[in-house]
């Protein structure tokens, strides 16, 4: 049986006059499934493939990590589903559940922003930032999200932006909690969005901060900026 669809037509309208205006260059969207949460990668399964029908310039594809274990080591992904946006450009940006709920207009306005590499942040922050251009390791900001979240999206695209900006060097990770509860137990999550800044050489990660709520853009990049001095040290 097909899946009901997900976007409305009224909604597929409007996506489309903006994806015609606002695409510049292909985004890849990739997902990846397993042997969880069947009904969730689904969805995200159906909500790619509508997305997809708006814009040539949206290209989707699905791995299961199950068949194709060697994705797991490519990616970097054990999780099932997990979206990553623009990883084929070079982009570390993705969604560890789906982006459902107020979530899904931080994931469209986040296609937006990779389709035309611009992280759409003040010039101050871009200047800041270019001190972690040549850091070695592995930066992640992690936002843990839930569906019903009005706040979340506006962290999670925050975080994306900073991704797009230090494309390759900054991950941005948006954790969707009722999806997976053992890392929102593991993080101690009570209040959404919850933030990290981890950094890992190797296999070893540390968590350099912790936040709670939406952050100011030029608080997260100051934050960022000195929980990798501390820890490069």
């Amino acid at each position: 049986m097909a899946m009901q669809r997900i976007i409305d037509d009224e909604t597929a309208s409007e996506l489309k006059a903006k994806f015609d205006s606002e695409l510049v260059d292909p985004v890849d969207l990739i997902l990846f499934e397993g042997n969880k949460n069947k009904e969730y990668s689904d969805w995200v399964k159906q909500l790619l493939k509508e997305l997809s029908e708006l814009s040539s310039k949206l290209v989707h594809r699905v791995h299961n990590i199950l068949l194709e274990p060697d994705v797991i080591e490519k990616y970097r992904v054990v999780r099932v589903p997990t979206i990553l946006i623009g990883a084929d450009m070079g982009y570390l940006i993705r969604y560890t559940g789906a982006p459902a709920g107020h979530e899904a207009w931080g994931f469209v306005e986040t296609i937006s922003l990779v389709s035309q590499g611009n992280p759409d942040l003040s010039e101050e922050s871009i200047r800041k930032l270019d001190e972690l251009a040549d850091i070695r390791g592995r930066i992640r900001l992690v936002t843990f999200v839930t569906p019903t979240c009005p706040y979340c999206p506006h962290q999670v695209l925050l975080s994306n932006k900073i991704a797009v900006a230090l494309r390759g060097i900054v991950e941005s990770d948006c954790v969707e909690a009722y999806e997976n509860p053992d890392l929102a137990d593991k993080y101690k999550v009570s209040a959404v969005p919850h933030n990290l800044i981890t950094f890992a050489e190797g296999d070893e990660e540390i968590v350099l901060s912790t936040s709670v709520g939406v952050q100011p853009e030029d608080k997260m990049v100051d934050d960022l900026i000195e929980a990798v001095r501390r820890v490069k040290r």
